[in-house]
């Protein structure tokens, strides 16, 4: 039986509401979000003192998202509010008028519960395991160690992109004295953590507004073919690149930068500049953008409420069962498809000669080539296709995520299969790859085509001198239909193995 939850990030600079449909430990899909901008550091400078029109604001949002939970009958909420409010004098006053408002309990947060939270939702989504979580907030910026893939120490700084932007940039133009003094100032607040530097093995996973909006620039410029930023990895070259550019524009020509979303261009040049220097001081080379971040860590501690601790430990087999659950297909059918297709795969592998990584990828698409079902069965290889690449996998790689999308697309497809507009994001043996595992993958589903598991198994018989490769499959019962339409779809293993390909019917005879 699924339920719903609402997560509420009150944060320095936007407000989120979250509402997720979930099954406790099994699957969760995210159902609906509404983002706020409401500013509540906007005018505090160094008084700590919250604003009259920040709070209406902020209020106001709430009250929003109030009306939004009843209109959909979600009461399971939980709202945090993150560094403006931590820090305000008047921060209690304000959460009692919001109660008063809402009914709702607001729960502060320390700056290390929100590293926490923060790198709890980074780490359930890349699977990081030894390295560092940077969040940036509006107000702050949380910076977490995680060793064996738990979150530990952590520390918060005033360097929220927000803040950075009104004690440094409050009025234009910009000129390189005050640039230098930022850069001072965040350079200043690492200098004490002696423990954030890149070290063999270790990674640097990102979260937050400022490194999605600086990663959708770069994507803009280099015709990025997925709508996505989760798992981009920007390089370091390209962040001192746009944060030099940044801060020489007018805010009206940030504005219109290609990527930005206009409501940041006030303070996105502040935090670009930050993160050049933190890149330049923990000496990582690359990060990885993590979509998820608070709000996901918030919502782990309830959906992963009977683990130890609320980390995923399988990630990427749990992301392919969460999301063809979440789009109810066929699961028996599609893990037997997935069996047939690495029992095939093991057994060519003298002939194909592909990397272990390749079976992974195999057993993931086996797994989800059906989901498009859900949408019609008429062109449901296109469908399930279009779901794998914009139903974001947590644990796969942007290049992971357009490999498996490829599978789903031609498993049921005549012809040779086609990277086209996804072509930027394979390596150069991904074109062979591609061709053996569909050729796999389409043979595999034919072999279940009555979805009855009637094949229950299959040997491959290799002659490699002359060439040829007999498949048994092993059935119990009548295979007729099986074996026919999976006759008529040899021919792209067939050409990708560069061998002829023949069927044989066996007999299964139990394990």
């Amino acid at each position: 039986m699924s339920e719903r939850a609402g997560i509420i990030d009150l944060g320095s600079n936007t407000t989120r509401l979250v509402i997720y449909e979930y099954e406790p430990g099994q699957w969760f899909n995210l159902t609906d979000e509404v983002r706020e901008v409401v500013r509540l550091r906007e005018g505090m400078g160094t008084s700590n003192v919250l604003r009259s029109s920040a709070i209406d604001r902020g209020l106001n949002a709430l009250r929003m998202f109030r009306r939004l939970c009843d209109a959909v009958r979600v009461e399971n909420v939980t709202a945090v509010a993150t560094s403006a409010v931590r820090d305000a004098e008047n921060g209690k006053s304000f959460l009692a008028h919001a109660e008063a408002d809402t009914g709702w309990k607001l729960r502060i947060l320390s700056g290390e519960e929100e590293g926490y939270y923060g790198a709890l939702g980074a780490i359930n989504s890349t699977g990081l395991r030894e390295g560092f979580v940077v969040d940036m907030g509006g107000g702050s910026a949380q910076v977490v160690e995680v060793r064996g893939g738990i979150p530990g120490r952590c520390v918060s700084l005033p360097l929220g992109a927000l803040r950075l932007a009104e004690l440094f940039f409050p009025e234009e133009p910009i000129v390189e004295e005050q640039v230098e003094a930022l850069q001072g100032f965040v350079q200043e607040q690492l200098s004490p953590l002696d423990w954030f530097r890149a070290g063999e093995g270790d990674s640097l996973v990102i979260i937050g507004g400022t490194i999605r909006s600086l990663a959708q620039i770069e994507q803009a410029k280099c015709k990025y073919p997925l709508d996505s930023v989760h798992a981009y990895a920007p390089s370091v070259e390209s962040v001192h690149a746009i944060s030099d550019q940044l801060w020489r524009m007018s805010g009206e020509k940030r504005a219109t930068v290609p990527g930005l979303r206009a409501d940041r261009a006030d303070i996105i040049h502040a935090g670009a500049l930050a993160y050049s220097v933190i890149f330049d001081f923990s000496g990582f080379d690359s990060a990885t953008i993590s979509r998820y971040g608070l709000r996901e860590g918030v919502f782990c501690e309830q959906f992963l409420v009977d683990l130890p601790r609320p980390i995923i430990n399988d990630l990427r087999r749990f992301s392919v069962f969460s999301l063809a659950r979440t789009f109810a297909g066929d699961e028996l059918h599609s893990q037997h498809v997935a069996y047939l297709a690495l029992r095939m795969f093991d057994d060519l592998a003298s002939i194909h000669k592909l990397a272990p990584d390749y079976r992974e990828l195999l057993w993931a698409a086996g797994i989800l080539h059906d989901i498009g079902t859900t949408v019609g069965y008429d062109y449901h290889h296109h469908h399930s296709s279009y779901i794998v690449l914009n139903h974001t996998l947590p644990g796969y790689t942007p290049r992971e995520l357009a490999f498996i999308s490829l599978l789903c697309r031609y498993h049921r497809s005549k012809g040779k299969p086609k990277a086209r507009k996804l072509s930027s994001l394979l390596r150069s043996t991904d074109k062979r790859a591609l061709r053996v595992l569909v050729g796999i993958l389409r043979l595999s589903e034919y072999l279940e085509r009555g979805r009855r598991q009637v094949i229950r198994d299959l040997r491959c018989h290799l002659d490699e001198e002359n060439q040829w490769v007999q498949i048994e499959v092993l059935a119990e019962g009548d295979a007729k239909m099986e074996l026919w339409d999976a006759g008529r779809n040899l021919d792209v293993l067939e050409q990708a193995l560069g061998v002829q390909v023949e069927l044989v019917l066996g007999v299964w005879l139990g394990r």
